[in-house]
């Protein structure tokens, strides 16, 4: 599944913008409160039918909150109807559908979702004929920047076999399930020490996924005589190295835990495909600030690494960070602002991003460099104005102006030392 293009209207901040997508990865820039996050909610919103068939309820429907607001200054009102219009394909076929909500009918979600419902209950009722052995799910997740993947301090159940569709539970929530993903990677851990070989290339699929992403770590496994997760290391001279899942940095944790769970459900929707499951599964990733804990060096690194290891997946993120521009083809970059999005980035230097991509201006000088050459040249004309008049009040009050202005740079004695000299000028 993939999705063309959506067209949002009245939902959050959005008054009505329509938004075209790369069919690999894609990356939304904008100031805070720019909208990004809210895209990403309207895309969990349209993706909201098809799931919901799965799990026989509205996951992520278009909330109260949702509506946009409109402040006329002796009141605020809510906009009279929100609407989401979207573009894609399922396993080829173009779709396209529409949800709406009224303002005067808070109970039901309106619009025209037949279509993608209709490719919902297909896949439904051949699951429930056959399993489905030929038929792939689309892999839905959607993580937004509550997420932290530490793992539950009680111990670990295993789990029981269940339904393909366990792989949609909470994939719209935007927050993290690591108990989940736990308790099953623990069960496939202990059915593969029974030579169980469904278990064996499932765990497998994971441990990949995480040396795929997480340089310099060897692979996650359960420790029994311990009952949690590990990572696991080799360090200079061969030496192994295994460290508990939550002594592990929050960046650490942040990559094993958006790739574990994306290649865990991957897993779960499309066990047939076995050991390709995470390389062959299609599907939809939403990511909100891809950089979150991320170290620069890893932020150079992850949409590649991403890439590789499900290159059937749709992402779409948001970001704040130049590293993450830096590594992006052309038509992955889209600026809310609406300024066209089309180099390759990554043979354009970061200060040119910066400045060009981000609109962060004089990016070679610091902020408080920045504020002592304003501050200088307000007291140049302070000075000039000065000299321009004989009253003594007005010289007077300027000299107090310039006193002021030095106030938060005392700290910098040369500095203020050098300003106060041309005071000698006001007479």
């Amino acid at each position: 599944m993939k999705i063309h293009s959506i067209r949002v209207i009245d939902f959050r901040g959005i008054e009505d913008r329509t938004f075209q997508f790369n069919p690999k990865f894609n990356v939304l820039i904008g100031e805070n409160g720019s909208g990004k996050t809210s895209i990403l909610e309207a895309l969990a919103v349209a993706i909201n039918p098809y799931v919901a068939i799965s799990q026989g309820k509205n996951v992520r429907p278009i909330r109260k909150e949702d509506v946009r607001v409109t402040n006329f200054g002796p009141s605020i009102e809510k906009k009279i109807k929100t609407a989401i219009i979207v573009k894609g394909e399922i396993n080829g076929e173009a779709l396209e559908w529409t949800l709406k909500k009224s303002h005067f009918d808070w109970g039901f979600m309106q619009g025209n979702d037949k279509a993608i419902k209709r490719i919902a209950k297909e896949h439904a009722l051949i699951l429930a004929n056959n399993g489905g052995k030929d038929l792939i799910l689309p892999v839905f997740n959607y993580l937004g920047c509550g997420r932290l993947f530490s793992e539950p301090s009680t111990s670990l159940k295993t789990l029981p076999k269940g339904s393909r569709y366990e792989g949609y539970y909470n994939c719209l929530a935007s927050t993290s399930d690591i108990k989940r993903f736990a308790s099953w990677f623990k069960t496939m851990e202990f059915a593969a020490l029974q030579q169980n070989e469904t278990a064996l290339w499932r765990a497998q699929v994971i441990k990949r996924a995480v040396r795929q992403c997480l340089e310099g770590w060897e692979t996650i496994y359960h420790a029994i005589e311990e009952d949690q997760l590990m990572a696991m290391r080799y360090l200079e001279g061969s030496v192994l190295e295994k460290l508990p899942f939550n002594y592990l940095s929050d960046g650490q944790r942040n990559i094993i835990g958006i790739v574990a769970d994306i290649a865990y459900k991957c897993v779960l929707l499309n066990p047939y495909l076995e050991i390709d499951a995470a390389t062959k599964s299609p599907g939809i990733v939403l990511i909100d600030e891809l950089d979150l804990h991320l170290h620069p060096k890893w932020q150079r690194t992850i949409v590649s690494k991403l890439k590789e290891t499900f290159p059937n997946i749709q992402f779409i993120t948001t970001t704040h960070s130049p590293f993450i521009i830096q590594s992006l083809k052309n038509n992955e970059l889209i600026d809310l602002v609406g300024k066209e999005m089309d180099d390759d980035y990554e043979n354009i230097g970061l200060e040119e991003i910066v400045e060009g991509e981000m609109g962060v201006k004089d990016t070679q000088k610091s902020a408080r460099f920045i504020n002592m050459k304003a501050v200088a040249d307000q007291y140049y004309r302070l000075i000039q104005q000065g000299q321009d008049t004989q009253n003594q009040n007005e010289i007077s009050a300027e000299k107090e102006k310039l006193d002021n202005l030095l106030i938060p740079f005392y700290n910098d004695p040369a500095y203020v030392t050098y300003l106060e000299s041309f005071k000698h000028l006001l007479k």
